[in-house]
C-alpha cells in the first residue's frame, strides 16, 4: 500500500538480508548475540525425545525457531509484496474502489485473498522441507531431528533409515499439494474442481 515509504524501503532492506543470510551463518550469530553476549537464551535445542519434555524448554526453542523462519519468512514476504503490487494494479480494483467500498474491505477481501494464490503455491511445496526438518539447524543447535537423522543414515549407508525418510518426505509432498489446491478453490472462486 505504500511502497517507496521510509517503512517499505526499511522493511525491504531487512527482508534482503534475511534472505540473503545462509542459515548456518545466521544461527551462529544468533548464538553469539544471545548467548555468549548477552547470556539470555540456551546455545542448544532442547535434547528431550517428547513433545512435552521439547515443550517444557520454550527458551531453547526461540534460536533454532528462528534461524529457520526468518530466512522463509523474509522470502515469502518478498513473494507477498510483489503479488500484492501487482493485484493492487488490476482493473478490477479500481473497480471495488469505485463502487465505494471501505477500503480495509477492498484489501482484505480482495488484494489479500488474491494475493495469497502464489504463497499457497510455495507453502504447498516447502511442506517436505517442514517435515524432513533443516539439517543444518539441527546440527548447529544439535537436535536429533528427521533432517539430521536422514544426513547420519547417508553417511553409514543406513538404507531402512533412507526409505522411509523418504516416504515420509513424499507423503509431505503429496499431502502440500493436496492442501494447496484445497485452498486454492477456498480463496479464488473462479476455480472450482467439479466431478464428472
Amino acid at each position: 500500500m505504500r511502497r517507496g515509504s521510509i517503512a517499505d524501503n526499511v522493511l525491504t532492506a531487512v527482508a534482503f538480508v534475511l534472505y540473503s543470510i545462509p542459515d548456518f551463518f545466521f544461527a551462529l550469530l544468533l548464538i553469539s548475540l544471545f548467548c555468549v553476549q548477552f547470556h539470555l537464551l540456551p546455545p542448544e535445542a532442547p535434547q528431550a525425545v517428547s513433545v512435552s519434555g521439547i515443550l517444557s524448554q520454550p527458551k531453547a526453542l526461540i534460536l533454532p525457531l528462528a534461524t529457520m523462519t526468518l530466512g522463509s519468512f523474509a522470502g515469502y514476504s518478498r513473494y507477498m509484496r510483489a503479488s500484492a503490487m501487482d493485484v493492487l494494479a488490476q482493473d478490477y480494483i479500481r473497480v471495488v474502489r469505485a463502487k465505494g467500498l471501505p477500503e480495509r474491505l477492498v484489501l482484505m477481501r480482495h488484494v489479500l485473498r488474491n494475493s495469497m494464490l502464489p504463497i499457497i503455491t510455495l507453502l504447498g511445496l516447502s511442506a517436505p522441507g517442514i517435515v524432513a526438518g533443516a539439517v543444518i539447524a539441527e546440527t548447529v543447535f544439535n537436535y536429533p531431528g528427521m533432517g539430521l537423522l536422514f544426513l547420519q543414515a547417508a553417511t553409514s549407508h543406513d538404507y531402512p533409515i533412507l526409505l522411509g525418510s523418504t516416504l515420509i518426505v513424499g507423503v509431505a509432498t503429496v499431502a502440500g499439494n493436496l492442501i494447496a489446491d484445497i485452498c486454492y478453490s477456498l480463496l479464488d472462486p473462479r476455480i472450482r474442481y467439479a466431478s464428472n
